[in-house]
């Protein structure tokens, strides 16, 4: 494994561990392309490097397999938006909705729409207001006109349930 950062002196032994703890384990590899890299590394090592100059790619070997470093990226910030907490300019950045966060809305039946999960395949999907009151009137006691619910009959019957013990 590498040992960190040597400074040699003039006149100290170069030792064969010197040389793969502060220089073979700690380089990296240059190569044309893949092609190139394949007949100059043909035993890679978990953890070692290279870079290819067709692609301008840094690579690490890990796992039987040649990755590329992803390294930084052109993103410069998450800044969480109205409804959302969270964000920032580095690491690992989250977002999470905060509803409390958001204002009332004056709520226009035919046109707005609401936010819903969708058991049957847990996905988001939006459904419009009025679609939603008409999926939860049964037609009978209670009618969706427009958006609109209504109890029907002209009134309102309740009923007496009884438990006997």
């Amino acid at each position: 494994m590498p040992s960190g950062f040597k400074r040699f002196s003039t006149g100290e032994v170069l030792t064969a561990a010197d040389v793969n703890n502060y220089l073979m384990e700690q380089s990296i590899s240059v190569f044309a392309d893949t092609s190139a890299r394949n007949s100059g590394i043909t035993s890679p090592e978990n953890g070692q490097a290279c870079f290819l100059l067709d692609t301008q790619t840094l690579q690490f070997y890990f796992s039987s397999a040649w990755n590329n470093f992803v390294g930084d990226g052109d993103i410069t910030g998450v800044t969480a938006g109205n409804g959302l907490s969270g964000g920032g300019v580095s690491g690992a950045v989250s977002l999470a909705l905060d509803l409390n966060e958001l204002s009332a809305a004056t709520v226009n039946v035919a046109n707005d729409s609401i936010a819903i999960v969708d058991a049957d395949d847990n996905s988001s999907k939006k459904e419009s207001i009025a679609d939603l009151a008409t999926a939860m009137a049964d037609g009978t006691t209670i009618t969706a006109t427009g958006g609109v619910l209504s109890a029907g009959g002209g009134g309102v019957s309740l009923g007496l349930v009884i438990a006997l013990s």
